[in-house]
């Protein structure tokens, strides 16, 4: 098949450093052109691939407009060259392209952010939306009334995995971006009340607030609580394997969390708040816990639960959610709309 991923233009390809939905736009087209197939790339004029695997780079400027990225592809849209297309930008605009077509275009819609965000839907009969989790697809369905199809996030399991000469200390671990959505305030008092070590690393750029940031930095004592800005995804590897458990407390639905996965592959139990895929990924008790509010993540902590998760177990889960998996599960939604199966 020829192939056409349309990505942002918020980094370059592969992402200089921890980026989540660009990485895997990356990922998906290496893998779909190991598997032979003609891949072309919408993505920042600087992104490199190996030049093993052919992907062509369609040129859109450094964290352009996506308006007017769209201008620069539109025409390869319609021009019925590509068999299949996956639009995974945050706002659509491939939807003008099927709305003036007088045809159906094989093109999938990857909605990668909080589905409670969702504006009206895409006026279009067969839109053909694609979800990361049950949990998203679900909200998708019965917000917008139509049908969304899943296919899961998965890693480079390769790159994420234990080191038994490292030891794992007993400080818990803050991994996103410094921004409401990721509750590191919430996760910084709740450290605080446990008398808990906590390292945090996150994005200080592509943030909701500077002012939030500047508040978590201010809950830095250089001891009991460190915050550092973010760092490369080889770091973020060591970081997982020598903390005690990674913290997440997203105050959205979250529609996967990759660092979840991440850590998991690490041998690195999570704690979580109970929001969206986080069911779909740790399992409670085993690989770490899911919990509905601080108080109980408190208790959780105080009370040494968590020396009782084994790595070997959380090793064990991660291993469903490969890159290898996710990448043929895209395949086999573009293949079904190249053959005009649409939804």
């Amino acid at each position: 098949m020829k192939i056409l991923i349309i990505g942002t233009s918020i980094y370059n390809l592969p992402p200089p450093g921890y980026s989540g939905l660009e990485m895997l736009c990356y990922q998906w087209a290496c893998e779909f052109a190991k598997a032979g197939h003609q891949v072309s790339v919408v993505c920042p004029g600087d992104s490199q691939f190996p030049p093993e695997h052919k992907i062509e780079v369609i040129s859109i400027g450094f964290r352009e407009p996506e308006e007017a990225a769209y201008l620069k592809y539109k025409n390869r849209l319609e021009s019925g060259e590509f068999d299949a297309i996956e639009d995974n930008t945050w706002l659509w605009y491939s939807v003008l392209s099927q709305m003036e077509s007088d045809k159906q275009l094989p093109i999938i819609h990857a909605w990668h952010t909080d589905p409670y965000s969702l504006g009206a839907p895409p006026p279009i009969q067969k839109p053909c939306i694609l979800a990361f989790s049950e949990a998203e697809a679900n909200i998708i369905r019965s917000r917008w009334s139509v049908a969304c199809q899943v296919v899961k996030h998965g890693i480079d399991l390769d790159s994420y995995k234990p080191d038994p000469a490292v030891e794992r200390g007993n400080r818990y671990l803050f991994l996103a971006r410094y921004t409401p959505s990721k509750g590191f305030l919430e996760i910084a008092n709740l450290a605080k009340k446990c008398k808990v070590g906590l390292d945090a690393f996150g994005d200080i750029e592509i943030v909701a607030s500077q002012d939030y940031v500047t508040k978590c930095f201010n809950e830095s004592d250089g001891r009991q609580i460190r915050v550092n800005p973010g760092i490369s995804r080889e770091e973020c590897v060591k970081q997982y394997q020598s903390h005690k458990a990674l913290i997440t407390w997203p105050n959205y639905i979250e529609i996967w969390g990759l660092s979840t996965t991440e850590a998991l592959a690490c041998g690195c139990p999570v704690i979580s708040k109970d929001s969206g895929a986080a069911r779909e990924q740790i399992i409670h008790g085993k690989t770490g816990f899911i919990v509905g509010t601080l108080e109980s993540a408190e208790e959780l902590i105080t009370s040494g639960k968590i020396d009782t998760i084994k790595s070997e177990a959380c090793r064990k889960r991660a291993e469903k959610f490969s890159i290898q998996a996710s990448a043929k599960g895209h395949l086999k939604l573009l293949t079904e709309v190249a053959q005009g199966f649409v939804w």
